[in-house]
């Protein structure tokens, strides 16, 4: 801002300065009135509530029962996000072909949204702030179901649900495209298909952006032009229509500038704007709708890289130019990404001309032929076939760069390093200093002068980090997991992310770890290696320990079966086993067993001044065998056993090794109402300091040398309303 008012200043012309101001302080005022309605319409408990609620169905989407969505509160006019399980498929079927907006009679639970509880990881809440939600209904009934009186914003909103109920009749990977292109949404093959684009960075042409709306605006030009009408009333046409595709196209951030830039284009003659005037127009028009717009990935990149087209000399044109703004658009990707595909610079040259010629005319074409000449369609979609195998070829290529979550101060380096080599024809010595930039900013992240010990909030399971400094070795205990129940086949749910990838290996990824050096399963029960498969399809992993008698338990054994890559080596240990390369002692089991609780691996060691005991699930029983077999064992910092069960964490246990510490890894809402309450009193009775995952978060021991402190994700007043009494300390 200092720089900015800095430039205006020396431009020497008032009414710039002062409209300047004024613009500055007109959002001031916005962003603060808008942040204040947040925090007062967000409720801060969960309670019972029977409302009525505006559906619009395209906000509607469907994961087997689960259904998730946004709707309006009728007398409030509050924006919420809704959950629900269906308990038939009767009802599911229902609501799923709604095609009108109606209005709902519900009973629920209305609570607060949860902020994302990790590091790196996806924040639902800000995501929501974005869509101008605060809270979320779980609703536990539908009462009524009534069709609403339509608008103009209503039938746009059925001419989306029935175009997406049309696509889902398509063939794959058809209906998939024109999900992705025409209405800007995800069916449940889209998964799939954007694996291999997203590794390519070719994600911006699969969402709905400027190029799609130049491609749409051109084909109407054309059409309307061979029926003989105007340029000027064509002009106004498009006018009028763009604001309807916007809803019919899902409104997404890249589609909300597309437009608004399109729109001022359309009325040049009558605003007298330039380019960059039209630029800088749309983007106050977008803070005003989303004051957090320029907060998040796809805000930095639609307008970042909408702004260097403006800017570009008109010599700039093919391959120079697709690198110059793959390399301006390099910091922000790199900084929610964490890695790059070094093909994805070449990559997007060639495949530009080949989408905006080819493949989306064809998935027009494909989308109107089908319901009268499926031939034509079913052509089109091998054409699309063999389009998606050529992108899958050429991601598996070599070349995947995992380069980690630059810090602020250094991605901002490189970002102004980059617009600097761009705005002019700069000298090899300039592309020098900012290759320089790179190597030091990825020096900074792979070879980290800190360690560390985290706990990560993986809900109802174990999983922690150890990771040494310069990244000497890194270990993990445990990957979490969850419990699976059968489900009826209608209730079967589509595959999806599970918690590991989207939030242990997004925080191995944004640390630029690559590789585990060693991962000890505890025992076989699922909230302990659930996800073992998914960080083995993920992170390369040398060897898995595991306590003896465990490595013949098919628990164990389908999951590393399943796995694709390279399996690692499964070492079964006791108490007696020493290991080449490992930072910990192993205290626990003392015989082979079958890797139940009473087998759980316990593990000790020092890190940043520091004595750690994780004990996995073990019971009290065999807590007293560990201490009676090493009485002088005192720690700092406990792994609470049994996420803080009544079975674990003996009093005696606790008073022989003396911890300071003591961390809660449990779910929110678990079933089993960990950690006990008798628990948190043995850690009050003998002034141990505790510290649950439900209620912090991440929970991490940074240390430099023999010198660390403890950090969380959360306050701790955060999520206090999911919280038991006796975990309010």
């Amino acid at each position: 801002m200092i720089a900015l008012f800095y430039r205006i200043a020396i431009l020497k012309r008032p009414i710039v300065l002062e409209i300047g101001i004024l613009t500055c302080l007109l959002m001031m005022v916005w962003c603060y009135s808008l942040q204040k309605n947040w925090t007062t319409i967000t409720a801060n408990r969960q309670m019972e509530v029977t409302k009525r609620i505006l559906v619009y169905p395209d906000e509607l989407k469907f994961n087997g029962n689960f259904m998730t969505g946004m709707v309006t509160d009728v007398q409030t006019g509050q924006r919420e996000a809704v959950i629900m399980s269906f308990k038939s498929p009767q009802m599911l079927k229902k609501i799923d072909k709604l095609t009108t907006p109606s209005i709902w009679l519900i009973n629920g639970q209305l609570k607060p949204l949860i902020p994302h509880t990790n590091e790196n990881q996806f924040d639902n809440l800000t995501y929501n702030h974005h869509r101008r939600i605060c809270n979320q209904v779980q609703i536990t009934q539908i009462e009524q179901v009534n069709e609403q009186k339509q608008g103009i914003i209503g039938w746009c909103h059925t001419l989306r649900k029935r175009l997406s109920l049309y696509f889902e009749t398509l063939p794959y990977p058809l209906s998939t495209y024109c999900h992705q292109l025409i209405i800007g949404s995800s069916n449940e093959d889209s998964a799939g298909l954007m694996v291999s684009v997203k590794r390519l960075g070719l994600l911006h042409l699969f969402c709905i952006s400027g190029m799609h709306i130049v491609l749409f605006t051109d084909l109407f030009r054309r059409l309307l032009a061979h029926l003989w009408w105007r340029k000027e009333s064509i002009d106004i046409f498009l006018i009028i229509i763009l604001p309807f595709y916007l809803l019919v196209g899902g409104g997404a951030t890249s589609l909300v500038r597309a437009v608004i830039m399109a729109e001022l284009g359309l009325l040049h003659r009558y605003l007298n704007l330039d380019r960059l005037d039209g630029w800088a127009l749309s983007l106050l028009i977008g803070l005003v709708l989303d004051p957090l717009l320029l907060l998040t990935l796809g805000g930095q990149l639609s307008y970042l890289l909408s702004f260097v087209l403006q800017v570009l000399p008109e010599s700039v044109r093919g391959f120079k130019q697709s690198l110059l703004l793959n390399l301006i658009s390099l910091p922000s990707l790199l900084s929610y990404v964490y890695e790059v595909h070094l093909l994805s610079f070449g990559v997007s040259y060639l495949i530009i001309p080949l989408f905006s010629t080819v493949i989306f005319p064809a998935v027009l074409v494909g989308a109107l032929s089908f319901s009268f000449f499926e031939p034509l369609a079913y052509l089109i979609n091998a054409g699309l076939r063999c389009f998606q195998y050529i992108l899958n070829w050429l991601a598996d290529f070599p070349g995947m760069i995992h380069f980690g979550k630059p810090p602020l101060i250094l991605a901002l380096l490189l970002f102004f390093a980059s617009l600097f080599v761009i705005s002019q024809d700069a000298s090899l010595k300039s592309w020098k200093i900012l290759a320089l930039l790179y190597v030091i900013t990825g020096g900074i992240i792979h070879f980290p002068l800190n360690g560390e010990v985290t706990f990560i909030d993986i809900g109802q399971g174990d999983s922690i980090l150890i990771r040494e400094p310069f990244n000497h070795r890194v270990t993990m205990i445990d990957t979490g997991g969850k419990l699976s129940f059968k489900k009826p086949n209608w209730a079967t749910a589509r595959h999806s992310q599970d918690d590991a990838q989207r939030i242990t290996i997004n925080y191995l990824k944004s640390k630029g770890i690559s590789q585990i050096d060693t991962i000890c399963l505890t025992h076989h029960d699922a909230d302990h290696i659930g996800y073992l498969t998914t960080i083995l399809e993920n992170i390369a992993v040398k060897r898995v320990i595991v306590p003896a008698g465990m490595e013949k338990q098919p628990a164990l054994l389908n999951k590393v079966r399943n796995v694709t890559n390279t399996t690692p080596i499964i070492i079964p240990v006791t108490d007696s086993v020493k290991l080449s390369s490992f930072p910990l002692q192993i205290l626990h089991p003392f015989f082979p067993g079958e890797g139940k609780n009473e087998d759980s691996l316990v593990l000790t060691g020092k890190f940043g001044g520091k004595k750690f005991l994780f004990t996995g699930d073990l019971d009290q029983q065999n807590e007293e065998k560990v201490i009676q077999k090493y009485p002088q064992l005192k720690i700092d910092i406990l792994k609470a056993g049994h996420h803080g069960s009544k079975t674990a964490s003996s009093y005696s246990f606790l008073q022989t090794i003396t911890p300071k510490y003591a961390i809660i890894s449990a779910g929110r809402f678990n079933r089993y109402h960990h950690p006990d309450e008798i628990t948190i009193k043995n850690f009050q009775k003998l002034n141990i300091n505790y510290l649950s995952t439900q209620q912090f978060g991440m929970i991490q021991y940074v240390y430099y040398g023999h010198n660390g402190k403890i950090k969380t994700t959360l306050r701790g007043d955060e999520t206090s309303w999911t919280l038991p009494n006796y975990l309010h300390n």
